[in-house]
């Protein structure tokens, strides 16, 4: 179905029981794909607009995906940032391991954005790599309020936006300038975020102990069979060489920072379809800007916390929700959770995908 479906948008015909959202003309070029998936036996329609974006570079583009029930929807439009080297892609159909399928699946519309780094190769050389260079906090932030306004041509309804990690952060800048409806917050506080030692304009998503190539085979092992053997060597199987990796990561602790799967927390097949789903290289610069100022009138702000990182970074996420949300703001614990177990945990569902919906149920729109 969702190849017959990308077809008959290459002919101009939408897929088969999709309603056309129809955005206003950008000022540079788009593409737009269209395909169904069935959730839970609900037909949900996911739309793909692929922009260029100033000063269209070979990697100055940026994409755009709504999923929402082919009936129609209603309510606010939730807007995803991802977060660092992470996409708007949805690599599962099981909505109770997906915000947005999740909140799809009860009538909201939901839209995500990726980032520029989804357009650079990654095989791309040091030349190509420069370009990551000019790619600052300020470039992200002008490509999402671009969506925003991208949003607001397509459909009526108050934008909320939502980020998770580092897209938490760009929508705290974000709301600095251009206030949004809301803010759902996933674990991430209002800075720029750690800078990594080394030279260079682009941040690779693999590591010394786990380069590009032998990362794509333990993620495609996990994926495959989770219980089978692991190219890592060391380990009992595929799946028990992620969850050791994601526990024992220092840049989050090591302590089951990054995910306490090793714990039951996340499924590791979960997790590795996620993780295969990220961009390779990341713009140094992104992470070297200052913190946003909060704005002057407080925002409605629902935000949740992982735990597995200490009681500090639960202080910092507190701190940046009610900075901008005031004393209203609501903050949400996760204990027991890693970075990535808000996203795919065994629980999120019930954790997070659920209160989320019933907060943009219940709260006013600004």
């Amino acid at each position: 179905m969702r190849a017959l479906a990308v077809v008959l948008l290459a002919l101009g015909l939408a897929a088969p029981g999709c309603r056309r959202v129809r955005p206003a003309t950008t000022a540079l070029p788009c593409t737009h794909v269209q395909a169904t998936r069935e959730v839970r036996g609900l037909a949900l329609c996911e739309d793909v607009w692929t922009c260029a974006r100033p000063p269209e570079g070979p990697f100055d583009r940026v994409a755009l995906r709504r999923i929402a029930a082919c009936a129609g929807g209603a309510g606010p439009l939730l807007l995803y940032l991802p977060g660092m080297h992470m996409t708007s892609e949805v690599p599962t159909t099981d909505a109770r391991a997906d915000l947005r399928l999740y909140l799809a699946q009860t009538g909201l519309r939901t839209w995500g954005l990726d980032y520029r780094t989804h357009a650079v190769p990654p095989d791309a050389s040091p030349a190509d790599l420069e370009a990551l260079d000019r790619w600052t906090a300020d470039v992200f932030a002008a490509d999402a309020r671009w969506a925003m306004a991208f949003i607001r041509a397509a459909e009526p309804g108050p934008i909320v936006l939502a980020g998770f990690s580092f897209g938490g952060a760009l929508a705290y800048r974000v709301a600095s300038e251009e206030r949004p409806a809301a803010l759902v917050v996933l674990d991430a506080a209002a800075g720029g975020g750690h800078v990594p030692p080394g030279s260079g304009p682009a941040l690779d998503v693999a590591s010394t102990r786990l380069p590009w190539p032998l990362r794509r085979a333990l993620l495609a092992a996990v994926i495959a069979d989770p219980t089978g053997p692991s190219p890592l060597p060391g380990y009992a199987s595929a799946g028990a060489a992620l969850a050791d990796v994601l526990w024992t990561s220092q840049s989050f602790g090591g302590q089951g920072g990054l995910s306490a799967a090793r714990d039951g927390m996340s499924d590791p097949q979960l997790l590795a379809r996620l993780l295969a789903s990220e961009d390779r290289w990341w713009p140094r610069a992104v992470l070297t800007a200052k913190p946003p100022r909060p704005p002057r009138s407080p925002l409605p702000v629902l935000a949740f916390a992982s735990t597995r990182m200490g009681p500090q970074w639960v202080e910092e996420v507190r701190a940046a929700a009610r900075a901008w949300g005031g004393a209203q703001a609501q903050v949400r614990e996760l204990p027991g959770y890693g970075h990535l177990d808000v996203l795919v945990g065994r629980s999120a569902a019930r954790d997070v995908f659920e209160p989320v919906r019933a907060w943009l149920a219940a709260a006013p729109a600004d």
